[in-house]
């Protein structure tokens, strides 16, 4: 199935939306309004009068790409932070245990480095969040429209990929589907707040606890975000203290192979969130501090007022769904395990579920 589908085609009214204004851009879907699709066309034309048609057409489809792709998460409370593990795991792995309430043990070893082993309650508004890691083609076609270059560069010397080269005709072509790389949090912070403008509803980096809350499945002790909370890799081994045998995972029972470079290729979450367990890193909008949770209030926590590093989540997909990992702001270069999501900051959902 192609989870990139915009929709049905105009000729079935009676389940899609089209814009039927006299722009030439033509955007569907089966669940954005037609309301909302007409106000994504005419933003696109009023700021971009001199974009190509192409231009203006990727970049819609772009912005109704990134409504339909949003899970709405319900509000609720949870206890943030590294929520404790058995000292000896059965399975022998970190990446297959189970909680239990009297876990006695940190999860992490970073956990006191970072703040994390602070567990603290946190009460959160209902949020939407995207289904996945924003796509490196979504990320150029808003670049693109708005005279900005590439975010990519080549690893020979360095430099920015150029639209004229063979490079730039591989990441838009078979690299399409590869999450977005970002020197600067800047650039991922821009790219979700352009989503707002053009479609008037309130999207930005989702906050590190809204990134935790979703990851954890609304603050569930899961230790990974995947299909079972297991980081269960094709070739990878646990122990079976039944059998007392080490036994190998397969294709079959494997929530993700060792190819993990296209945002959907982990099985999602129980909420439908994929991506939060893999090798790539996200950024989220919150400055860091290893002594925030001790001070972070209850409600809606968005984190110290200023900084000097940011929060990312999910590095290398090691860490866990309550692991803190932070970062200058601007980076040296496009790392391909740096990249982000975006969030819609409102308490009901983008689509009328009815």
């Amino acid at each position: 199935m192609n989870i990139y589908r915009l929709g049905l085609a105009c000729t079935l009214p009676l389940f899609a939306a089209c814009n039927d204004n006299n722009s030439p851009i033509n955007i569907t879907s089966e669940t954005v309004s037609q309301q909302q699709l007409d106000t994504i066309v005419a933003n696109i034309e009023k700021r971009y009068p001199e974009a190509t048609q192409e231009q203006k057409q990727n970049a819609a489809e772009v912005v109704v790409r990134a409504i339909e792709n949003l899970v709405f998460v319900e509000g609720g409370s949870f206890e943030m932070g590294d929520f404790g593990a058995p000292c000896e795991i059965p399975s022998r792995t970190v990446s297959r245990m189970d909680w239990s309430p009297d876990a006695e043990c940190l999860s992490s070893p970073f956990s006191q480095e970072t703040g994390a082993a602070f567990l603290h309650k946190v009460t959160l508004d209902a949020y939407s969040i995207a289904k996945f890691e924003t796509r490196f083609i979504d990320m150029e076609w808003m670049r693109q429209i708005n005279g900005l270059p590439v975010a990519k560069d080549n690893s020979r010397d360095g430099s920015i990929v150029q639209r004229d080269s063979e490079r730039y005709k591989l990441l838009i072509t078979t690299r399409k589907n590869y999450p977005a790389s970002t020197k600067a949090w800047q650039e991922a912070k821009d790219y979700c707040q352009w989503l707002g403008q053009v479609s008037t509803l309130p999207f930005d980096l989702p906050t590190e606890a809204q990134w935790e809350y979703a990851a954890r499945s609304r603050g569930q002790h899961y230790y990974f975000a995947t299909n079972n909370g297991y980081r269960q890799l094709s070739g990878g081994i646990y122990f079976d203290p039944e059998t007392e045998y080490y036994i190998e995972y397969t294709e079959n029972d494997a929530n993700a192979s060792t190819d993990i470079e296209v945002v959907d290729k982990f099985f999602p979450n129980p909420l439908g969130i994929y991506g939060m367990t893999n090798q790539v890193s996200e950024w989220v909008n919150d400055w860091y501090s290893p002594d925030y949770y001790q001070i972070s209030p209850e409600f809606n926590p968005k984190g110290p007022a200023t900084g000097s590093q940011k929060v990312q989540r999910d590095a290398l997909g090691t860490t866990m769904t309550f692991s803190r990992i932070y970062n200058d702001p601007v980076e040296k270069a496009y790392y391909p395990s740096t990249s982000f999501r975006c969030a819609l900051q409102q308490t009901k959902p983008a689509i009328d579920p009815s």
